[in-house]
């Protein structure tokens, strides 16, 4: 995580909030010059101890109990598929971080046959919301003044197989299976199951509405208007489009 959220860059004393943070999403133990935050709406049953740089707070994303600007980044490491309102948390998170203040945030992609698998297996729960790239990044876009900053792509992990019984060795028979795989076809079936994102918080939202396209020049419009022969008129190259939708 410290190649996407460069914790050991913030300065002494810096704000971390951990939201959802389980047991720790982070060793907190390693950056003992800044202090850790982690929320949890519920109690969590392996978040007993905690390093004199760490606190937990009982607390719901969509409403968050601290000041604005309280925070120099804020970690959100496969949450956002479990919220039943990601819009208001992202809200939440754009008032408690301040200005140039950084997002990192972890979330599988929905089209994978991990999080595929995931959904089968704890049916009824677990992801709740279901994301591509472009349909997350415009969430946040449209939510906040979120910018994204950086990207990776990750394999999948299969980390929650933990909490099904014969995990394990349902693990390695996912694993010995997808290696077959790779070696007869050269495509690996786990490759890009997550979306790892850094945001920078800026000043004004950078989501715009795009109405139409010119079909001439190619130019993206936002705002535009119709005559009442149905035609509008390019601003660019100033071509009459005929108006398809209202």
């Amino acid at each position: 995580m410290n190649n996407f959220l460069p914790l050991a860059q913030l300065p002494a004393g810096a704000c971390v909030l951990d939201l959802g943070c389980g047991s720790g999403t982070v060793s907190y133990t390693r950056f003992p010059q800044l202090r850790f935050f982690g929320t949890e709406q519920f109690a969590h049953t392996e978040s007993g101890s905690w390093p004199p740089n760490a606190w937990i707070v009982r607390a719901e994303a969509e409403q968050l109990p601290w000041a604005s600007s309280a925070f120099d980044a804020a970690i959100c490491g496969y949450v956002f598929e479990h919220f039943r309102d990601p819009r208001s948390a992202l809200r939440e998170l754009n008032r408690v971080i301040r200005p140039g203040g950084l997002l990192y945030i972890a979330i599988p992609r929905s089209s994978s046959l991990e999080d595929r698998l995931y959904r089968f297996t704890f049916k009824g729960g677990g992801h709740i919301q279901l994301y591509g790239f472009d349909t997350f990044i415009s969430l946040v876009y449209q939510q906040s003044s979120f910018k994204l900053e950086g990207m990776g792509l990750a394999p999948g992990g299969f980390t929650w197989l933990r909490d099904v019984p014969l995990g394990n060795l349902i693990r390695r028979l996912i694993y010995r299976s997808f290696r077959t795989w790779r070696r007869a076809t050269g495509n690996n079936p786990l490759e890009a199951n997550d979306y790892l994102l850094l945001f920078r918080l800026g000043e004004q939202r950078g989501y715009q509405q795009i109405h139409v396209v010119c079909s001439q020049c190619g130019a993206p419009i936002s705002e535009y208007s119709a005559g009442s022969n149905g035609l509008w008129k390019c601003p660019v190259c100033s071509f009459d489009n005929i108006l398809v939708a209202p």
